[in-house]
């Protein structure tokens, strides 16, 4: 899916399934699985004039039907947990992001995508819940962590490298099955509606802990 995240082609979002997943009891306290979720980026279609052509693709449910590179798998945002998928397979991406870490660990020798679903008061319950989640599970050595970063914080470049054309932006993170992750800069044309354009994907540094809590 990454590779298809070509800069100023424009995407048709669904509504990304964020309903919370069930409790798996197997998975340390506050950790939920979320699979399932499969998407696929459809070929694109091109629109206007030859010399300016807008190429646009759908994202549609479901798993592309010939191209494997197309098809990702979607990690939801769960306030007060860490969600989380296995990271061998498809390309993972997740959002939007406002300041949540990302996280890849291993638990019973699989290494995983996690989002760390804190809320955007650093006091509130919900935050508290996800990082105490998190910090129990490594500090009993039920995970070990390995890689972690923060989509939106500091070492995102600065906002005028972006390529937004002053358009609102939206932030996601993405994973791919290399354990290399990454910032996806959508914007959003016109002012709203379900067309997003690509603008930048930004290869990210990672810490190998989560260093905010």
């Amino acid at each position: 899916m990454i590779q298809k995240l070509i800069e100023d082609r424009q995407l048709t979002l669904p509504g990304f399934d964020q309903s919370p997943p069930a409790v798996d009891p197997t998975y340390p306290a506050n950790f939920v699985p979320a699979p399932g979720r499969i998407y696929s980026i459809e070929e694109s279609t091109g629109t206007g004039p030859l010399l300016h052509r807008t190429r646009t693709s759908q994202v549609s449910v479901g798993a592309h039907a010939t191209k494997a590179h197309r098809t990702f798998r979607w990690l939801p945002w769960v306030l007060g947990k860490v969600s989380c998928l296995p990271l061998a397979g498809a390309d993972i991406l997740t959002g939007t992001m406002s300041g949540c870490w990302l996280v890849i660990f291993q638990y019973n020798g699989v290494q995983y995508a996690g989002h760390i679903g804190t809320y955007l008061e650093p006091t509130h319950r919900d935050t508290l819940q996800a990082q105490a989640a998190w910090r129990n599970a490594v500090n009993a050595g039920t995970i070990t962590p390995v890689k972690a970063f923060n989509p939106v914080g500091p070492n995102l470049p600065a906002i005028g490298t972006l390529n937004l054309k002053g358009e609102s932006p939206e932030f996601y993170g993405a994973f791919n099955p290399a354990g290399q992750v990454f910032t996806v800069v959508l914007t959003i044309p016109g002012g709203g509606g379900t067309k997003r354009r690509i603008a930048k994907v930004v290869p990210m540094p990672t810490t190998v802990d989560v260093t905010a809590f």
